[in-house]
């Protein structure tokens, strides 16, 4: 919906009003990014950059060596980077500190140097933590990997985190087929 928004307020009760018998329910798009992090869904260009890869993101089963069309476009980019050393990976994580507060999108995870950065992070209600996502180095990929999350903010305390399998809720995807 688009309108002026002198009229959101009477729009919204119109909209509650009418969904009462449907038991509707309010929604958002940050609830949606929520649970779309929450199950390890990617979007292009938010948990990806240019240089990415479908091995990069955990998705190059999806690649077809076996059909013809596996010689279409970034083919040779796959090839080419299917085995290469010291890519970045995307990855999920849990923080490790205390904090409710999840690191800002787009924080640098460090080591000796850069070595990566976040993608996203929120506080999943359904989990009860700070959930994300993070491209880094592919030393850095493993599952139980200490990431130091820098964060200007914190004054040159960093954050930690460990890298954890994704997705973070209903693996299994039982949930869905119940």
């Amino acid at each position: 919906f688009h309108v002026a928004s002198s009229y959101m307020q009477a729009l919204w009760d119109i909209l509650l009003e009418a969904g009462k018998p449907f038991d509707i329910q309010n929604f958002g798009l940050e609830a949606q990014n929520i649970l779309r992090m929450e199950k390890g869904h990617i979007i292009i260009g938010s948990e990806s950059e240019q240089r990415t890869t479908l091995h990069d993101v955990g998705l190059g089963f999806l690649w077809r060596r076996d059909k013809p069309e596996a010689n279409t476009v970034g083919a040779a980019a796959l090839r080419h980077t299917e085995h290469q050393k010291g890519r970045l990976k995307l990855v999920g994580f849990k923080m490790q500190d205390d904090t409710a507060r999840p690191p800002g999108d787009g924080s640098i995870i460090v080591a000796d140097r850069i070595r990566g950065y976040v993608c996203i992070a929120r506080h999943s209600e359904s989990l009860g933590e700070v959930v994300g996502m993070v491209l880094v180095d592919d030393s850095l990929s493993e599952p139980e990997t200490l990431l130091q999350i820098y964060e200007d903010e914190c004054r040159g305390k960093l954050r930690y985190a460990r890298v954890a399998t994704m997705p973070f809720y209903d693996p299994e995807g039982k949930r869905m087929r119940s």
